[in-house]
């Protein structure tokens, strides 16, 4: 299926309004988009649309798309048969909207989606709401705000963008979709997908390079780094008892091996998919994971309220479409998927310790303070119980001090933290109740603070907690002279978790 330049753009008027509680117009719209061939990126997109009961859709007629832009230069445009250089772009709204576009209600905004002029393969940059069955879920978004003929809209969601099998395969569209996230989320230059094409060219390469045969694991890091992230690679689990193995491997705050110097380090091999997963979900780094032949990046997850130690993920996949939910890994009803071998952490460059150091960097301190503390504190008691777990993600110094009385930290507690000299991001390890967890109320019973930058070779590890919190016992520690202030709590008792991917 192909478009000439004028049944692309079959008039000059700037946008056209489709009522989609026809009979028929869903069905309309897809066909004239991606014809008998189909394209499941675009159906998903249709079948979240209808979840949020959305009732019409306005069409820009001639949108400006950079990304479709880039790769039309590098590529598309160079083709015999032509391509238009310009897109569609779908504004999906919850209530009428009027032909004359005179009103556009923020708030029945539910995103949008670039349509690229490509059989098959049209689905480009996109940001539509989560589905409703991802409320309370721990996800990866960020806000982006819109201009639509004069009208001012914002929608939160995770990028998301198709593969189009030529120039950018579902390599490309990962690393699009991650940096795509790091620009709205963390601020970093916004990269085109042209230049993803780009960075990841040369090394050790799968197949041709043009047209795209796909990307091996090393071009792909190489093409992050390139662009600003800082990548770590992460091996996962392959079987099902591999990872039930790993999950019971690590008791919930231990001492350091003898001869260690008093190093703490994860065990290597000894994570759990969850483990390795979520912490990088909490902290808004969205990683890639990546099976034998495909790749795809988790989005979100939730836990399940009868056993708190199974979660549920969500996907993006390029070539099946947004926020597809994963009830097992290791029982992937298709083969693209199986196995989950290795997944692409997404760091921020001013991020030099992993989430596993900095996880056992706290369940180090933990295990010091747990032997001294008073038996009533609610961290010794959830300990005692069984019931003692951690919760690590990276974030912002300043958003975490910012949402410290919101979270229901002890005002003294939160004095502690606000006067302490903390780098521009931290590591946060929570202590937490899970009894606590599984009844939905504030969980966090303690926490360690580790410095994003510290050394992870020339000193041990523990060097890098610049605050901590066990029950009555808190302080902070100075990075110049090493000025040890203690705060000492009459009542501690539980506290809501400040991981920016809490919903």
């Amino acid at each position: 299926m192909t478009w000439s330049f004028l049944s692309w753009s079959p008039d000059d008027a700037a946008g056209a309004v489709y009522d989609v509680t026809v009979p028929g117009a869903w069905e309309e719209l897809v066909d004239f988009y991606a014809g008998e061939a189909g394209s499941r990126p675009l159906e998903r997109v249709v079948e979240l649309a209808r979840e949020h009961g959305v009732r019409r859709v306005v069409v820009e007629q001639r949108h400006l798309d950079h990304d479709w832009r880039s790769e039309h230069g590098a590529f598309h445009g160079r083709l015999f048969r032509r391509r238009p250089s310009v897109c569609h772009r779908w504004h999906l709204f919850t209530d009428d909207v009027p032909d004359d576009l005179s009103r556009l209600r923020p708030e029945a905004y539910r995103g949008y989606v670039v349509l690229r002029p490509l059989p098959s393969t049209p689905v480009g940059r996109t940001m539509i709401a989560p589905p409703p069955g991802l409320a309370g879920a721990v996800r990866c978004e960020a806000t982006e705000r819109v201009s639509l003929f004069g009208h001012p809209l914002w929608i939160t969601a995770m990028p998301f963008l198709s593969q189009d099998a030529e120039y950018l395969r579902c390599a490309h569209a990962t690393l699009w979709m991650v940096l795509r996230h790091a620009h709205l989320a963390h601020g970093l230059p916004r990269r085109l997908t042209a230049e993803v094409h780009d960075a990841a060219l040369g090394g050790v390469i799968v197949g041709r390079q043009i047209p795209s045969e796909g990307l091996s694991v090393q071009q792909m890091l190489a093409g992050a780094t390139r662009l600003g992230l800082s990548p770590g690679l992460m091996h996962l689990p392959g079987t099902r008892d591999e990872d039930a193995a790993a999950d019971a491997a690590a008791p919930p705050a231990q001492a350091p091996p003898p001869g260690s110097g008093g190093r703490a380090e994860p065990q290597a091999g000894r994570l759990s998919l969850r483990a390795v997963l979520c912490r990088y979900v909490n902290s808004q780094l969205p990683p890639i994971v990546i099976s034998r032949s495909h790749a795809w990046v988790v989005v979100g997850y939730r836990r399940h309220p009868d056993d708190d130690r199974r979660v549920t993920l969500w996907r993006h996949d390029d070539a099946r479409g947004p926020y597809l939910e994963v009830d097992d890994p290791f029982a992937e009803p298709e083969d693209a998927h199986r196995p989950w071998q290795t997944a692409i952490l997404p760091l921020l460059p001013a991020v030099h310790v992993t989430a596993e150091r900095a996880e056992a960097a706290g369940r180090l301190w933990f295990a010091g303070y747990l032997r001294r503390a008073d038996d009533d504190e609610p961290a010794a008691r959830a300990a005692a119980a069984g019931e003692l777990t951690f919760r690590t993600y990276v974030i912002r110094s300043d958003d975490f001090l910012e949402g410290l009385l919101a979270r229901g930290v002890d005002p003294a507690l939160a004095d502690l933290y606000r006067l302490a000299a903390l780098p521009e991001h931290v590591w946060v390890v929570e202590a937490v109740d899970r009894a606590a967890r599984r009844e939905g109320g504030p969980d966090v019973v303690g926490e360690a603070l580790v410095d994003a930058t510290a050394s992870t070779h020339h000193e041990p590890l523990q060097e890098g907690l610049v605050a901590l919190h066990g029950g009555r016992l808190a302080h902070r520690i100075g990075p110049d002279h090493l000025t040890r202030r203690d705060l000492q709590l009459r009542d501690p008792g539980h506290y809501r978790t400040g991981r920016p991917g809490h919903r």
